[in-house]
């Protein structure tokens, strides 16, 4: 005889369990009682096949009724009903051949037909109960990994949203500064200036609040801003951006580079006298992206990396790829700095 279970699912709460009530069994016990009533033999295949299906019944309806039971919602709950269920049917099963068939039990050890129903049932309901209970388990597991999954991806969500509107104005702010401050200086030159403007933002403003852009818009992005710069500064200012094809195609935060070469921008090239320069380089090896900005201004200060820009570099790099990646500043031998972002090389969604 089998445990009549079906596949479980979820109802609203996401723990309702579908299985069979006992029908068959319960027919069985039926036809048994009138095959009984209608025939003279008393046989002990009949009494022990009769106090069998009829425990085996009572145990199999408390295993429906404490899995269907919406009110049961902690698994205790439901072992409890079932323990019930199941000394209710082992009492009803001896009683059952000891009223029907007295002359057939007197030749039975007491505890012999007790324990072979309790053997019954744990080869049959208490497996299923087991089953049941850990695909419960198993389903609560996945809910609650699947909702703590949506809350931390809403959370990290935010999180970028709001670094990334404290970058928006503090770019914005820089570059209307440096247009405004050239107004006065050449009013042709800042025309010019003012067109690269325009056309930076034309071209930047549609990703600024993506999550994530390509490594060629970003560094064609930079090649603007630092023209805008070459105008404003002279000869004096040089820079390059050298970056394979397949390289450029890597995703990486929008402003991630744009922030590190606003910082050498404020920090190294301007306060720095003499001719200087900014040089942008990227490289993928090993699965590895690796993006460095480097200048010759005037170096490590006390002010450098206080500001917003490095500040949320870190804080998306590290809300994006956790400790894959890494923002590094270090010294250069002949003066100035080199920033390097290393990170996961990635031409597909990053999540």
């Amino acid at each position: 005889m089998h445990t009549e279970i079906a596949i479980p699912h979820q109802d609203q709460q996401g723990d309702n369990t579908v299985i069979t009530w006992p029908f068959l069994s319960t027919a069985a016990v039926l036809g048994l009682f009138a095959y009984a009533g209608v025939s003279a033999a008393r046989s002990a295949w009949l009494a022990d096949s009769l106090a069998l299906l009829l425990a085996y019944t009572l145990a199999q309806a408390g295993l429906c009724l404490s899995q269907k039971t919406t009110r049961l919602k902690h698994a205790g709950q439901r072992w409890g009903v079932l323990v019930l269920f199941v000394s209710l049917a082992l009492y009803v099963g001896v009683r059952a051949e000891t009223i029907f068939w007295p002359p057939l039990t007197t030749g039975h050890a007491n505890w012999l037909l007790p324990a072979i129903i309790l053997v019954f049932i744990f080869a049959t309901v208490l497996p299923a109960a087991i089953d049941l209970e850990i695909k419960r388990r198993t389903q609560a597991s996945l809910a609650a990994e699947a909702s703590k999954h949506r809350v931390e991806r809403q959370m990290l969500e935010a999180r970028l949203a709001a670094l990334q509107g404290q970058i928006e104005p503090h770019f914005l702010f820089n570059t209307l500064a440096n247009t405004r401050a050239l107004i006065h200086q050449d009013a042709v030159l800042a025309e010019q200036m003012l067109n690269h403007l325009i056309a930076y933002l034309r071209a930047a403003m549609p990703d600024i609040r993506q999550s994530t852009t390509t490594l060629g818009q970003e560094l064609d992005r930079a090649a603007a801003y630092l023209q805008i710069f070459q105008i404003r500064l002279g000869q004096r200012f040089q820079f390059s951006v050298q970056a394979a094809d397949d390289v450029r195609a890597c995703l990486i935060p929008p402003l991630a580079v744009m922030s590190l070469v606003e910082n050498a921008i404020k920090h190294g090239i301007e306060p720095q006298p003499g001719d200087v320069r900014i040089d942008i380089s990227a490289s993928s090896e090993a699965g590895q992206l690796q993006i460095m900005v480097s200048d010759n201004g005037r170096g490590f200060q006390d002010e450098l990396g206080s500001g917003v820009g490095l500040l949320n570099v870190q804080e998306r790099l590290l809300a994006l790829f956790g400790e894959q990646a890494e923002l590094q500043l270090q010294a250069q031998e002949s003066g100035g700095i080199c920033a390097t972002i290393c990170l996961p090389a990635r031409s597909g969604e990053l999540s």
